[in-house]
């Protein structure tokens, strides 16, 4: 862990906010409702239940990961948006079993179909320009870890059991997706998410570029992580797990998410890579690399980041809260410094990476 304990300031107190609550959830009810009379929105629920004996591709409570796909129609036909659900992490085995009720845990509940509408799923031109009728494949978020656990065993708690296996279900999609709707022949791929799903953009986007260019060569393979750069802090006033997400525990609840969930093969590559077997970084324990500061060191593919400075859920659960202005404007500062080093320095050195910062 970097030298970011020195420079973020806190203040004395502290308020716990669940785990299920990491900002996105109005923008995905913004985003995402039944489906409705426009047909162009609607896309429909593929469960992936054919894998769950073949791969273990289980969300928390044992059910079938799921994907949602909205077929693209006219130049949109070969080129796909792939976006990873967002809404936190659980980070003990009892968040881990509440959650599992919820939809952020099972698919049980989910419908056959819902409209996509707004910002870059939206399929009006005039809202979307460069991706309105473009293929979408919308991937619910049930596993707990941002898509990466790959844990054989389970976990029993309360009489239920748990399953953590967050990259099976993220590579069943991408066979699934190859398979019947032909991702294979795509020419245009943005890797994106929101939040938690924005980590997984960071994570997990060289995975899917990779296996697309093997699959699809000449495609274009890009990532668009939204609001998914969260800073690796742990402040000294939090002292290790505490039951869900806490202001100012969030390296230790994404430590817990790696170790438990067995994320060392379902994240970067070329990160874990490095920390494991003498690289650079080989003093440096890997589960760094569920963290998007540190695998965005390692990451290939072109990067076109979507962050804000001053990320609101970032200012009240990455910091001690509450907090004041001081307090903010540092980990803005950071924030910024550690994407322009660890993001956009590496990247940019071939003249392949972009990003907005919102400030």
């Amino acid at each position: 862990m970097k030298s970011v304990h020195s420079l973020v300031l806190a203040a004395s107190l502290a308020a716990g906010v669940h785990a299920l609550d990491d900002g996105s959830g109005p923008f995905y009810r913004a985003s995402t409702g039944h489906a409705n009379a426009d047909g162009n929105s609607t896309a429909n629920l593929v469960l992936l239940s054919e894998y769950v004996g073949s791969t273990g591709a289980r969300c928390l409570d044992g059910s079938p990961g799921a994907y949602y796909v909205r077929k693209g129609v006219g130049d949109g036909a070969n080129k796909w948006y792939i976006h990873h659900q967002g809404g936190g992490w659980c980070e003990t085995y009892e968040d881990c079993h509440n959650r599992s009720f919820t939809g952020l845990g099972t698919s049980t509940g989910y419908p056959k179909s819902m409209s996509l509408i707004n910002g870059y799923m939206d399929p009006t031109p005039a809202v979307n320009p460069m991706m309105y009728n473009w293929n979408i494949a919308y991937v619910q978020f049930c596993d707990g870890g941002s898509y990466s656990g790959n844990n054989d065993t389970t976990a029993t708690v309360q009489g239920r059991q748990l399953f953590f296996r967050g990259k099976r279900i993220r590579e069943a999609v991408y066979d699934s997706l190859s398979k019947i709707h032909g991702l294979g022949e795509a020419t245009d791929v943005v890797i994106s998410g929101c939040s938690a799903g924005g980590l997984a953009a960071y994570l997990h986007v060289d995975l899917w570029c990779d296996a697309l260019k093997r699959d699809a060569p000449g495609v274009k393979c890009v990532g668009m992580p939204d609001s998914g750069f969260f800073l690796d802090y742990q402040d000294p006033r939090r002292h290790g797990l505490l039951g869900n997400t806490q202001s100012g525990n969030y390296h230790a609840g994404l430590k817990w998410v790696f170790k438990t969930m067995n994320a060392s093969a379902g994240v970067n590559r070329d990160c874990v890579s490095s920390k494991l077997s003498g690289g650079a970084a080989a003093d440096e324990d890997a589960y760094l690399c569920m963290f998007a500061e540190h695998t965005a060191t390692f990451t290939h593919t072109p990067i076109f980041a979507l962050q804000s400075e001053h990320d609101s859920w970032q200012t009240s659960h990455v910091l001690y809260y509450p907090n004041d202005a001081a307090d903010v404007n540092v980990m803005g500062r950071n924030l910024t410094s550690r994407m322009h080093s660890n993001l956009l320095g590496p990247q940019c050195a071939h003249t392949r990476s972009h990003a907005r910062m919102i400030t």
